[in-house]
């Protein structure tokens, strides 16, 4: 039993294709290039599976990613410090050291959350998530989505 990643990009409206793990990577640590859309990202889902035999048998998660690029294809460091920074008040804004105020709600990080989705994250068309589908089916070999 395993779990893999697979990766399809979201070049422009409607029209995803398989995209390697390592591209991925590539693009996000090691100044690798990969096209963005026409508004300047770089758009992809993440679909992880659970692997029995090296086969597929269940979608355990689906991450629908974005993240802007440069013009010459390389992630743009601005825009993902920018979402690095939102993370830990997104993540931990809720811990509070003291007690606020009588009538106070403390909902920053609720926003922070909101603001990192806003940030790292697009919403797929139902187009394009029966594409995925189709796609994740196809490498798959069976029907898992």
């Amino acid at each position: 039993m395993g779990i893999s990643a697979w990766c399809f990009q979201r070049r422009r409206p409607g029209e995803l294709s398989p995209l390697a793990q390592s591209a991925v990577e590539a693009f996000m640590s090691k100044g690798g290039h990969l096209p963005a859309d026409p508004e300047g990202f770089v758009r992809y889902a993440e679909v992880i599976v659970s692997l029995e035999d090296r086969r597929a048998v269940e979608v355990l998660r689906i991450g629908f990613y974005q993240y802007r690029a440069r013009k010459n294809g390389t992630l743009d460091r601005r825009h993902f410090d920018e979402i690095l920074q939102t993370v830990p008040e997104a993540a931990f804004g809720g811990l509070q050291p003291i007690a606020p105020a009588p009538g106070v709600i403390p909902a920053e990080h609720r926003f922070a959350k909101r603001r990192l989705e806003h940030l790292s994250q697009w919403t797929p068309t139902d187009e394009e998530r029966r594409r995925l589908a189709d796609l994740v089916n196809r490498r798959a070999g069976r029907e898992l989505l």
